[in-house]
């Protein structure tokens, strides 16, 4: 039989996605990601015209959202949701519609050019919840026929896709329940013991000495080359930026996968690094540093110097995570704990304010952004780039890394979650509009959660985004004003 997906609550838990759309060319299927490739569609003038059946046995309140913060022509029932003008602002792909009892015909005009790498769209109540009203959507999402299913009853659940989806179908059983003071006070403590208890110890070793390799004056800084004792077996080397007119504040910056030596602190070796650079633009270690900031940059495990030559294997970071996990050992936990000796180095330079220290990070360093500060109260104020996302939804990727994920942490959390035991300290997300390892459905998915934790911990004004019209890159232009706000006042 060939297995096919016909209702909006079969799909609920991969967020409400419609599987499969009319166009110009026929019906088209999405990709391995659950994302539909708009190139073949595009018939007509770059424009791809995309239809949809919804069916409901009542009418009911909904959002359709999509993935594009413009350029995308809305039509529900012959009335125009959307005209595609841009709408660059947090929620700017979300629309409040009504669906009536029976057929509602759902059309979207969408220039190819201008929208996200992996586009989708989905129907979702206004909590972001299944549709219990919705019974099917046309047309249906067809798998790949498996004969030897022929045999069992239609309603058979056997398939692996059957668990994965009943399971992103059960909400984190740790998401704050109540938006009041208390409620956010225990969650605190409860999540925060569960988060740690998955990701097991991060302390890192004490009382070792730093070595200090080599030694270079840049215009305004100058640049050392250090190796950290971190925990027995392993040191971590960093580089320490130490400004000729030390500002009072420290900051930890991490870099992301694009990293390959010294990049965000300004290096630049050969084409493809410096094209990294520019591209996301990566230098902001160096950035920090000539504002006055004291910057250490360690390199991560399985990064830089500590990347060991398997070139010819898939990505290291994402081999050495299965690998560790095998020992019982997360990798986020090794660069947790390296991050935090980096910190506790910064503390012994003596120029260095103790209440005026940064974290920030561009993609996987956003992502250990978000893990060092949830972790450690000693950051002031965090900056996560290009990594508001749910962790249910970079599970559907075939891009996704294990290096970023905790074992267990979906049964309890996700990384709203994550995200919101930072509160009630200063949290900055940056979010491109095409930036296609954060969609924006998925972005505000994570969005709204986190707003919740905050305005629950009484701090809704130290929650900010920054959206921005480029890709995935380091943005910069509100990051480096806010953290001076907070981080040099008085």
């Amino acid at each position: 039989m060939t297995d096919q997906r016909t209702t909006l609550q079969t799909v609920a838990g991969l967020h409400g996605i419609i599987m499969a759309w009319e166009t110009e060319v026929g019906v088209i299927q999405p990709t391995y990601d659950y994302a539909v490739r708009l190139d073949e569609a595009a018939a007509r003038g770059g424009v791809a015209t995309l239809r949809t059946t919804i069916v409901c046995d009542r009418n009911c309140d909904a959002l359709v959202e999509v993935s594009a913060f413009r350029e995308v022509a809305i039509t529900l029932n012959g009335h125009i949701i959307s005209d595609g003008s841009p709408r660059i602002e947090p929620f700017g792909n979300s629309f409040a519609v009504r669906l009536v009892k029976g057929e509602n015909r759902l059309e979207l005009g969408v220039t190819v050019a201008e929208v996200n790498p992996r586009f989708l769209a989905r129907v979702i109540a206004p909590d972001r919840s299944p549709i219990a009203a919705v019974t099917e959507v046309r047309p249906h999402w067809r798998a790949i026929p498996e004969p030897l299913r022929d045999s069992l009853p239609e309603e058979a659940r056997v398939s692996l896709w059957h668990q994965w989806n009943d399971l992103c179908n059960q909400p984190p059983r740790m998401r704050l329940a109540e938006e009041d003071a208390q409620a956010w006070q225990r969650w605190r403590g409860e999540f925060g013991d569960k988060l740690r208890e998955l990701i097991g110890p991060v302390q890192p070793l004490t009382g070792g000495d730093v070595q200090v390799l080599s030694s270079e004056k840049m215009d305004g800084y100058r640049r050392d080359r250090i190796l950290i004792p971190t925990e027995r077996g392993m040191d971590v080397p960093a580089w320490l930026l130490v400004p000729d007119r030390p500002n009072g504040a420290g900051m930890v910056t991490i870099h992301g996968h694009g990293y390959v030596f010294g990049e965000t602190v300004g290096i630049i070796g050969d084409e493809q690094s410096e094209q990294t650079l520019r591209r996301y633009n990566f230098a902001y270690a160096a950035r920090y540093a000539e504002r006055g900031y004291t910057v250490v940059n360690p390199d991560l495990r399985n990064f830089g110097v500590r990347r060991d030559d398997e070139r010819r294997r898939r990505d290291a970071c994402d081999l050495a995570a299965l690998r560790l996990q095998q020992f019982g050992i997360n990798l986020i936990a090794g660069q947790v704990r390296d991050l935090i000796a980096c910190l506790d180095h910064l503390l012994t330079l003596g120029h260095v304010e103790p209440a005026r220290i940064g974290a920030t990070g561009l993609s996987y360093g956003g992502r250990l952004t978000m893990y060092l500060a949830a972790l450690e109260p000693r950051i002031a104020a965090a900056c996560a780039s290009g990594s508001l996302n749910v962790f249910r939804e970079r599970l559907t990727i075939d891009s996704s890394c294990a290096a970023q994920f905790v074992p267990g942490l979906l049964t309890w959390g996700d990384t709203p979650e994550v995200f919101g035991l930072i509160a009630p300290r200063p949290l900055l997300l940056e979010l491109g509009t095409v930036d296609g390892t954060s969609p924006e459905v998925f972005a505000m998915e994570a969005y709204v959660q986190i707003q919740r934790i905050y305005a629950a911990a009484g701090a809704a004004d130290q929650l900010a985004i920054d959206v921005f019209e480029t890709g995935h890159r380091y943005n910069g232009a509100v990051a480096f004003d806010w953290f001076d706000r907070l981080l040099l006042a008085n």
